[in-house]
C-alpha cells in the first residue's frame, strides 16, 4: 500500500492552511480536514510544523519597524487581525493534535486493533496481501482486507488478522501479538501467536523467535512466544525444523518436530513431546466471504437482458454428462475435458478447479465466427483459493500453427509471480493481435486486487481503441487502434492455459460465465455487480 511522502504531505498541509486563513474552505473540507487530522499520524506532524513555520514567519514579519506607505487613498489593513486569529487557531489545533487527539482517541475508542510501520526502501514490493481481518468495520486501520503489504513491523492489539504470503503461505496472527514481516519466505514473531499453513508446492519458510521453526512442504503449525526464554511450537501436520538459536542468530541445536508433536523451549532447553490436538485446535485459514455469490435470478434476468452469446450458470440441471448447457439457446455450450480425477467439479451452482497432473478444463462446443471483427466483452465471478500464477479465461484460434504449444487472442488471468512486472494478487488482460505469434501484446492490470477467498468480478471488454479491464467495478484501461478485419474464428478455455498444456491451472471456482459479441457499457457493469455485491459503502 503506497504511503504519501514527506514532500508531498507537507505540500498538503501547506494547501490546507492556506485555504483556511484566506476563508477558502467550505464545511465539508473543514470536516474532512479535522479528521484526517485525528487519523493521519504522519499529516498531523506535517500540518503542525507548517503552522509552526507560518507562526514563525509571522513573528519576524512583526518585528520590523512599520512601513509607512504615503498615497492618496487609505490602505485597507482589515485583514491583519482575522490573519491572526486564524493563526491562532491553526496553531492551538496543531498542537491540540499533536499532543491531545491520540490520547483522546485511546480514552474514547481504545487502542486501534493493529498498527504498522512499513519499511522504506526504495523499490521494495510486496510480500503478502491481506486476506482476512476480524474487525473489518474499522476504516482508519493502517490495513485493510485486500492491500498489498511491503516489509514492516506488524502489531496487533487484538482479534485476528490472516496474511498470505506470495509464497503461497498464510499466517494468522491472534491478538496481542507482534511480527516483524522480512520476506515471503521470512518473518519473526517477537510476542503472541501465529498459525501458519504451507501448500504442498511452497519453499521453505522460517518463522524466527526464541527458536527457528522452519516448514519445507506442505505443513501446519502454531508458533507462541510467551519471552524472550520461552516458545512453543505445535505441529498440527507435516514437519516443522525447530532450532534454537545463538546471540549470533545461529543454530545452536535443532530437532525435527512431526505431525502430533510439540516443541517446547524454556531455560535455555528444547524438550520435543507427543501431544493429542482437537480439530478446533487448527488454524482456520480460510477468510470469511461476506458476499458468498448470492447468485439470484434477478442478477441472471438482468444478465439475459443484456444477451450475451454464451451464458453459463452451473446451477442444478444445467449439467447434461459432459456438457454445460448455454442459458442462451442450443448453441455454444459447454464441454467439460476433465481428467476424472476430481479436479474439475461441478456443485452448488459453481465450477471449481484443482490442480491436477494432466490437463482439465472447460471449453466450447462450437467456435464462435468473426468475434474479433467487432466489439466483445468476457464476463465472470472468481473465487481463487490461494495466490498463484493460474488462467480463468482464454480465447484461442481454432487454427493452431503449433498444435503443442497454442496461441491467444485474449487471456484473463490470477497473475502472481509472472514473467513481467506488476503487483501481486492482481488481475491480468493480455490482448495479441495477431493471435498466431508470442510477439508482445497489450497488457492491462486491475488496479485493485483479488484477495484469495473472496468472490471477485471481472469483466473484460475489447473495442476497436482499447481495452477494458474492470475488477469490483473499479476500471483500468489500454488505449490503441484494435480495429482489425477478423473473420477468425475462436474457441474458448477455462482452468488452464490451453487445451494442450497443463499450465498456469487454476485453483478455484468461476460462476456466471458470459461472453458478449458487444461491449458492456460502464452502467450495465455496474449494475451486474452491485446486484450481488451491494451499492459501494459511503
Amino acid at each position: 500500500m503506497s504511503q504519501p511522502t514527506p514532500t508531498q504531505l507537507e505540500r498538503e498541509a501547506r494547501l490546507a492552511i492556506d485555504r483556511l486563513v484566506d476563508g477558502q474552505m467550505s464545511h465539508e473540507e473543514f470536516a474532512d480536514l479535522e479528521r484526517r487530522l485525528i487519523s493521519d499520524q504522519q499529516f498531523r506532524l506535517a500540518y503542525v510544523e507548517q503552522s509552526d513555520m507560518q507562526s514563525e514567519l509571522e513573528h519576524h514579519l512583526r518585528s520590523y519597524p512599520p512601513l509607512t506607505i504615503k498615497t492618496g487613498q487609505p490602505v485597507s489593513r482589515s485583514w491583519g487581525i482575522p490573519f491572526a486569529v486564524a493563526l491562532s487557531i491553526l496553531i492551538l489545533l496543531g498542537f491540540a493534535n499533536l499532543f491531545f487527539i491520540d490520547s483522546w482517541k485511546t480514552a474514547f475508542l481504545g487502542n486501534p486493533m493493529l498498527d504498522f510501520t512499513e519499511t522504506q526502501l526504495v523499490g521494495q514490493g510486496p510480500i503478502a496481501i491481506v486476506i482476512s481481518c476480524s474487525e473489518e468495520e474499522d476504516t482508519d486501520s493502517p490495513l485493510q482486507v485486500g492491500d498489498r503489504v511491503k516489509p514492516g513491523a506488524l502489531r496487533l492489539n487484538r482479534g485476528d488478522l490472516k496474511l498470505e504470503f506470495l509464497s503461497g503461505v498464510r499466517v494468522q496472527l491472534t491478538g496481542p501479538s507482534e511480527i516483524h514481516l522480512l520476506t515471503e519466505h521470512h518473518a519473526t514473531l517477537l510476542s503472541g501467536q501465529a498459525g501458519v499453513v504451507t501448500p504442498p508446492d511452497s519453499d521453505s519458510f522460517s518463522l524466527n523467535g526464541p527458536v527457528s521453526a522452519v516448514a519445507n512442504g506442505s505443513s501446519e503449525f502454531v508458533f507462541r512466544v510467551e519471552g524472550p526464554s520461552r516458545s512453543e511450537v505445535e505441529v498440527y501436520r507435516g514437519e516443522v525444523m525447530a532450532s534454537l538459536l545463538g546471540p549470533s542468530g545461529d543454530t545452536l541445536l535443532n530437532e525435527l518436530v512431526s505431525s502430533n508433536q510439540s516443541a517446547l523451549f524454556t531455560d535455555g532447553e528444547l524438550v520435543i513431546s507427543a501431544k493429542t490436538f482437537d480439530q478446533t485446535d487448527h488454524v482456520d485459514m480460510l477468510p470469511v466471504d461476506n458476499l458468498y455469490l448470492n447468485s439470484t435470478d434477478q442478477y441472471a434476468d438482468v444478465v439475459k437482458a443484456d444477451r450475451p452469446l454464451v451464458y453459463w450458470r452451473f446451477e442444478d440441471g444445467d449439467v447434461i454428462g459432459d456438457r454445460v448447457m448455454n442459458q442462451m439457446g442450443d448453441h455454444h455450450h459447454g464441454v467439460i475435458h476433465s481428467a476424472n480425477d476430481g479436479s474439475i467439479e461441478i456443485s452448488g451452482g459453481r465450477i471449481r478447479f484443482s490442480q491436477s497432473k494432466t490437463g482439465r478444463y472447460l471449453g466450447l462446443s462450437e467456435p464462435i465466427d468473426r468475434i474479433n471483427r467487432r466489439d466483445f466483452s468476457i464476463e465472470f465471478w472468481v473465487r481463487a483459493d490461494r495466490m498463484h500464477w493460474g488462467t480463468f479465461f482464454g480465447l484461442l484460434p481454432v487454427t493452431q500453427a503449433d498444435l503443442e504449444k497454442e496461441s491467444h487472442l485474449c487471456v484473463l488471468e490470477y497473475a502472481n509471480q509472472t514473467n513481467v512486472v506488476h503487483r501481486p494478487a492482481t488481475i491480468r488482460m493480455l490482448y495479441r493481435y495477431p493471435p498466431t505469434t508470442y510477439d508482445g501484446g497489450k497488457n492491462v492490470f486491475s488496479p485493485n486486487s483479488c484477495t484469495p477467498g473472496i468472490w471477485t468480478h471481472i469483466v473484460a471488454v475489447k473495442t476497436p481503441d482499447a481495452i477494458r479491464l474492470y475488477c469490483n467495478g473499479q476500471l483500468q484501461v489500454n488505449l490503441d487502434d484494435l480495429d482489425f478485419d477478423d473473420s477468425s474464428a475462436y474457441t474458448a478455455v477455462l482452468g488452464q492455459l490451453d487445451s494442450v498444456r497443463p499450465m498456469r491451472q487454476l485453483e478455484g471456482q468461476l460462476d456466471e460465465v458470459a461472453i458478449y459479441e458487444k461491449a458492456l457499457t460502464e452502467k450495465q457493469i455496474r449494475r451486474h455487480y452491485e446486484i450481488i455485491a451491494g451499492p459501494p459503502k459511503t
